[in-house]
């Protein structure tokens, strides 16, 4: 994982606080846990009072914390994982 691209306050690290967010409150077993951008704006809004755009969580993969999980069909929805909740904890602070 290149993490040390991660900086503290910015608004990927506020993505992947809105993606983990999301992830800790879903009720399927953890390795079964999926998200995508259309469930963690609204989280991501709520907090921060604006949207970012869908692309932070391609980001987010490339970093390594998230990974490309599957589309829907007609490849409108692409869902992620996150690799290592554990890590993502710990780089959010939430230990």
């Amino acid at each position: 994982m290149r993490v040390d691209e991660l900086e503290k306050g910015s608004e990927l690290e506020q993505v992947l606080w809105a993606c983990y967010e999301y992830w800790q409150h879903e009720t399927s077993p953890p390795h079964e846990r999926i998200i995508c951008y259309s469930w963690v704006v609204s989280i991501y809004e709520d907090r921060f009072g604006t949207t970012f755009h869908h692309s932070k969580l391609r980001n987010l993969a490339k970093l390594g914390l998230l990974k490309e999980d599957s589309t829907s069909r007609g490849g409108r929805r692409r869902y992620y994982k996150i690799v290592e909740p554990e890590h993502v904890a710990y780089l959010l602070g939430d230990n």
